[in-house]
């Protein structure tokens, strides 16, 4: 399990995508769909800041990603991010097959 503190997992996905949150890719790990925030807000998805990186778009979305979430009982992640409050949150593989080497 790679257990990474906020500002490191932000700065790994900034190094990635850039400073703007919308276009960072993650990748769902049941599905291996690859979403965004962005992705999110146009489906019109409520609270999706909160969701975007922890659950597949196809919780909402037909024909789109599947139904996966990690809040649920199988934990199949490899990452989690230790919050301000040093509690420990699972999240999505950022996807980078699609970023410039």
């Amino acid at each position: 399990m790679n257990l990474l503190k906020f500002k490191d997992w932000k700065k790994k996905a900034e190094n990635l995508f850039g400073e703007n949150i919308e276009d960072w890719k993650f990748q769902c790990p049941s599905c291996k769909g690859v979403q965004t925030l962005k992705d999110f807000k146009e489906a019109k998805i409520k609270d999706p800041e909160t969701k975007f990186y922890f659950s597949c778009i196809g919780r909402w979305v037909e024909n789109k990603g599947c139904k996966w979430t990690l809040g649920g009982l199988l934990q199949i992640h490899k990452t989690e991010v230790i919050n301000k409050d040093g509690e420990s949150i699972p999240v999505f593989e950022f996807d980078n097959s699609t970023v410039e080497k």
